[in-house]
């Protein structure tokens, strides 16, 4: 059994692909969607007002018409956003194996991510552990769960440069308190990507020089 296919017309537009309605049908503005067959060898079609009428013609015509119908347009639709996404990563010199690999990357290092407050304390133990002294532990205790619970029940791995920056311009402190903050923050973060808990430092390293507003 041959497959079907179904189009849809305007009344002003009775042109369907190179064949073209009946003139009987096309005096008929209200029928829109053509069954297109054939049938003993001859290219058939016909026009009907409503596309469940088409579709319920089409199947009794070809009994996996819809099916193929959907596998089609599912197709279609891979194959739109498959080039879209193409073209947007060709601007940057990047491939759908480029961003793929990078989206994995993400993703497994998301999953075996902590929350912010969970490195803090991870951070300070280990840091205990190597032998650190009390005034680095205390001055880690008294700085690093400030920044914690700022970004409580976030995942290390998602947190970017931008919000710590962010965060840091927003405390009400000297420029050199801000500035000791972010070196405890990027000490705290080069653990997290020895942890394997995200995959980068997001801490830039430069020092913020502007006063709050």
């Amino acid at each position: 059994m041959h497959n079907k296919a179904i189009s849809y017309t305007t009344a002003i537009s009775p042109t369907i692909g190179e064949s073209e309605i009946a003139a009987s049908e096309a005096s008929q503005p209200h029928l829109k969607f053509v069954v297109k067959y054939r049938e003993a060898a001859k290219r058939k079609q016909k026009v009907f007002e409503k596309v469940e009428e088409a579709i319920q013609f089409a199947r009794a015509k070809n009994p996996n018409f819809y099916r193929d119908l959907i596998q089609d347009i599912e197709a279609q639709a891979s194959a739109h956003t498959l080039l879209e996404c193409t073209n947007r990563l060709n601007a940057y010199g990047k491939t759908i194996k480029d961003a793929t690999d990078f989206f994995v990357q993400h993703l497994t290092a998301t999953e075996k991510s902590c929350t912010v407050a969970d490195l803090v304390d991870e951070f300070v133990a280990a840091k205990q552990k190597e032998g650190a002294s009390n005034f680095d532990l205390d001055d880690l205790r008294s700085h690093l769960p400030i920044f914690g619970k700022r970004f409580d029940g976030d995942p290390v791995g998602t947190i970017t440069s931008t919000q710590i920056d962010d965060w840091l311009r927003s405390l009400n402190v000297s420029i050199v308190t801000r500035n000791h903050y972010r070196r405890l923050i990027m000490l705290a973060f080069n653990f997290a990507v020895q942890r394997g808990y995200t995959n980068s430092n997001p801490v830039l390293g430069r020092f913020v020089v502007s006063r709050a507003v």
